[in-house]
């Protein structure tokens, strides 16, 4: 059966970072709510974050990244309002897969669904998109604060490893970005796994972080997936 234990836990840290503040989160705000780009702390990794419907904002995160245009980025959807804009992005909304976005978010399980073609972004290029709700305290309270959903691709120059912290990020970005603290929780490295859910069956794309157990009890009770095998 795919992994039974929890999912993705968060590691502790012994950077010397503050808690994010009130201050922190404002600032991160304004300069998502201007079309700007943040370095967002999440269970897997560091995030570019910007609005996933500014131009202006997925434009600089090709940039920032060297990324090739034309290649879909993730994108973080807030917890408290998930459903209702998943609603909005992305059709049609089979109650099984509604069932496995209840179970599995937060946490470290990317979905694939196909698009809906009034749901416009530059960050998705394409009928499908790719949507999770990242398990890190500081994401999930920006995602809410600012109330739109974010985009969640990977804090690094495009190929090169992930960033785990804020010297990753310099190291590999320089200054060009604002980053968000991760306080005393860092990124766990792990990254997260993606399951396509856009035909009659799933299939995991990306076998990462554990799952939590009732993901695997629920592809087993609606489909009959048991082993990674089957599905990958």
């Amino acid at each position: 059966m795919l992994s039974l234990a929890s999912g993705c836990q968060l590691a502790e840290t012994n950077m010397t970072q503050h808690m994010p503040t009130a201050d922190d989160l404002r600032r991160a705000t304004q300069i998502l709510r201007r079309g700007g780009v943040i370095a967002l702390p999440t269970d897997t990794q560091y995030a570019l974050s910007g609005i996933a419907t500014d131009d202006d904002a997925i434009a600089e995160i090709f940039r920032l990244k060297q990324r090739p245009a034309g290649e879909n980025l993730p994108v973080f959807l807030p917890p408290a309002r998930w459903r209702e804009h998943l609603q909005q992005i992305a059709e049609p909304l089979d109650t099984r897969v509604l069932a496995l976005a209840q179970a599995a978010w937060p946490g470290a399980l990317t979905l694939i669904l196909n698009r809906r073609p009034d749901w416009r972004s530059r960050a998705v290029n394409g009928g499908t998109v790719a949507l999770r709700i990242p398990d890190h305290p500081t994401a999930l309270k920006l995602l809410d604060i600012v109330g739109q959903p974010l985009t969640g691709t990977s804090a690094n120059l495009h190929g090169q490893p992930a960033a785990l912290s804020p010297d990753d990020i310099r190291q590999q970005l320089g200054n060009t970005v604002h980053i968000v603290p991760t306080g005393t929780l860092a990124p766990a490295g792990a990254p997260s796994t993606i399951l396509e859910c856009t035909g009659r069956t799933p299939r995991v794309l990306r076998l990462g972080a554990q799952l939590a157990p009732k993901v695997g009890e629920l592809l087993m009770q609606h489909w009959g997936l048991s082993e990674p095998d089957t599905v990958s």
